[in-house]
């Protein structure tokens, strides 16, 4: 097509799509984008939709039910989330540690809801030292331990080769699977160190089996300086710009942040309450997720591509979601959702 309808979030068209084979007939639909990382007019590499710069608001979405656990309770449920961060300004989901039913990427095709799309993670059980707290005490740490070394294995908890074999069967698989959505914008390998092992070899296999979308490398820490983003979790720590040592230059990415954490009685499954930071008024609450949002916004001007913040929903004790567990209250905007 000479001059095709490009997607966007701001104008998600998609085209009715019919394929014939003799006798028999199917209908789908496709669309025409493209993603990348580019550097700006200032040479500020960012993310790039249809080769313009696109600040990304995202919201970290894993995907859990309180009825269903990993699975909604109808298909209203998997658009209801989407309509819902769209209308709260976000145009981003990290679909974080879990591969949807393709029910949920058709909803953010058609509503314009842009996905980084993260890989299943697995491996032993993480070592607290390692997938938690040197990192959170020893920022320094975070560019100082190669994955690629078989020492590093056991505290990447990637020791065992099958894991390894399987992960990479199961990128693949993720890979092929959902490659054809317009949605998905970038691949997200691993996370907190979370059985990762070998990201640069990781990065060279997605791009082969996709090379129409940037890959988030290393999602937290431990950047092995490869991939198309310098992506850095920060919970307890003023949010800034960090200097990429890689050459040349990422784009920059809070690809994790926030977590701010209001218990709402009678909609919470558990007396219990996690987050970073508590509240303990709708009001306070509201106030606190809109000024951290508002720094996050500002650093735009010094070079941020995007952030992530944490997180849509409540799951189990994690109080820390933008509306509660059964989606019922909307904590930064009045009345009920349902």
């Amino acid at each position: 097509m000479p001059e095709p309808h490009l997607w966007s979030p701001d104008d998600p068209h998609l085209y009715d799509l019919e394929l014939s084979f003799g006798h028999d007939r199917t209908r789908s639909y496709c669309a025409f984008r493209t993603v990348s990382v580019e550097p700006d007019a200032q040479g500020v590499p960012r993310f790039h939709l249809n080769h313009k710069p696109l600040f990304l608001r995202g919201v970290l979405d894993q995907g859990y039910w309180p009825d269903g656990l990993m699975t909604a309770p109808v298909d209203e449920a998997l658009a209801f989330d989407v309509r819902t961060m769209r209308e709260l300004g976000f145009n981003l989901l990290r679909k974080h540690i879990k591969v949807e039913s393709d029910r949920y990427y058709y909803w953010c095709d058609k509503l314009g809801m842009l996905v980084w799309q993260d890989m299943v993670s697995g491996g032993a059980t993480p070592s607290p030292w390692h997938s938690s707290y040197k990192p959170t005490f020893f920022r320094r740490s975070w560019s100082r331990y190669a994955d690629d070394d078989p020492h590093h294995f056991p505290g990447l908890a990637a020791d065992d080769p099958m894991f390894r074999t399987e992960w990479i069967a199961a990128c693949e698989g993720t890979v092929e699977h959902l490659r054809n959505h317009p949605c998905i914008c970038a691949w997200v390998l691993f996370n907190e160190a979370w059985g990762q092992f070998e990201a640069r070899r990781a990065v060279g296999l997605v791009r082969r089996l996709d090379p129409t979308r940037p890959i988030d490398a290393v999602s937290g820490w431990y950047d092995q300086r490869c991939g198309d983003f310098l992506s850095v979790h920060n919970y307890f720590r003023p949010l800034e710009v960090y200097a990429d040592a890689a050459r040349p230059h990422r784009a920059f990415v809070i690809s994790e942040f926030g977590g701010l954490s209001l218990r709402v009685p009678g909609h919470s499954v558990l007396p219990t309450s996690y987050g970073y930071g508590s509240f303990g008024n709708l009001t306070s609450f509201r106030a606190g997720v809109r000024s951290v949002l508002a720094q996050a916004d500002a650093l735009e001007a010094k070079g941020l591509a995007g952030y992530v913040y944490t997180q849509l929903s409540d799951v189990e004790e994690e109080t820390n979601g933008l509306i509660t567990y059964d989606r019922r209250v909307n904590k930064l905007e009045e009345g009920e959702c349902l």
